[in-house]
């Protein structure tokens, strides 16, 4: 987990726009919307990461398990993905 909040919130914005990427490349429709809702994922994290900066670190935990849930979603589209590469 990343040390400081802006850096998470940066890494949420690195995300979004990686999934972004990643939709704009899809011919298959289905991962194609996963990545759509991945980036509003990381989109909407970010946000409240932002909105919540002035509560300190008092919500860390939360963050991070919000940051940790949002990273295994992605990690289980991308699986599925090259599932879908390999033809399984």
């Amino acid at each position: 987990m990343l040390n400081n909040l802006s850096e998470q919130i940066r890494d949420c914005y690195w995300h979004a726009q990686d999934c972004a990427r990643k939709a704009a490349e899809q011919t298959n429709p289905n991962l194609k919307q996963d990545f759509l809702e991945l980036e509003e994922s990381w989109l909407f994290l970010a946000r409240s990461f932002k909105f919540n900066e002035p509560l300190g670190d008092s919500s860390e935990l939360d963050r991070r398990k919000s940051y940790e849930f949002v990273q295994s979603l992605e990690t289980f589209v991308l699986d599925a993905h090259k599932r879908e590469i390999e033809g399984e």
